[in-house]
């Protein structure tokens, strides 16, 4: 039995804010590029527009966006409490006047996926973290999710005394909106040359979700597009 549009959750592209973030990945046959740029707009089942991107978000970005060559586009909706929209499509075309804008093929179907609590998205966002005793180690945030993170350290001590104790997570001051963290470190993995925390954070899953909408973080984790 066909689909109903409904079905195909087409409706949903309605609900992307023109001029909002996208998290575009280029398909290319022995590897792919991810990129942020902006959604433009769509033309009912004729096209979606995006921005074309600056040589600092993508260098050589002609060599990558021709005609014919297969996206995937991610995008956090305004509404519905941080559901994702994802769909898969071809490049239609590259226009060059009188702006430089991505004309892609209407999609056929997109998919949607909710940031829920129990959801880990892998990252690489370099911070700090500092304990009660006012310590501080640089390291890096290796997952993320709306109630915790997984902090990653280079040290050959035992940290294992750790566990349980109260920590601040501090991000670089240039990331946009939140730059601090509060948590508790719930579990500690030591290896040859470094160690994991698993954090439990203090922030509500709200300020997590916008956190997460903000930074946009990857989310192709949620689930396989095919």
């Amino acid at each position: 039995m066909a689909k109903t549009r409904q079905q195909l959750n087409l409706e949903n592209l309605a609900y992307i804010s023109a001029g909002s973030i996208v998290d575009v990945e280029i398909l290319t046959p022995t590897a792919s590029k991810r990129i942020k740029t902006e959604f433009v707009g769509l033309l009912h089942e004729r096209f979606v527009i995006l921005n074309y991107p600056s040589a600092k978000r993508l260098s050589n970005a002609g060599e990558y966006l021709k005609d014919g060559v297969v996206v995937i586009v991610r995008a956090v909706l305004e509404t519905g409490g941080g559901q994702v929209i994802a769909f898969r499509q071809q490049v239609m075309s590259v226009s060059s006047h009188p702006a430089r804008l991505i004309y892609l093929n209407f999609p056929t179907e997109v998919q949607l996926f909710s940031l829920r609590s129990q959801t880990r998205i892998p990252t690489l966002l370099a911070a700090k973290i500092k304990f009660n005793d006012e310590r501080e180690m640089q390291g890096v945030i290796k997952d993320i999710s709306v109630t915790g993170v997984m902090f990653d350290v280079k040290s050959k001590a035992d940290l294992s005394e750790l566990k349980n104790t109260q920590c601040h997570i501090m991000l670089d001051k240039n990331n946009k909106g939140v730059t601090e963290f509060s948590g508790q470190i719930c579990s500690v993995k030591s290896h040859a040359t470094s160690a994991q925390f698993g954090i439990q954070l203090t922030a509500s899953e709200d300020e997590m979700k916008i956190f997460m909408k903000d930074h946009f973080i990857d989310l192709t984790v949620l689930e396989p597009l095919v």
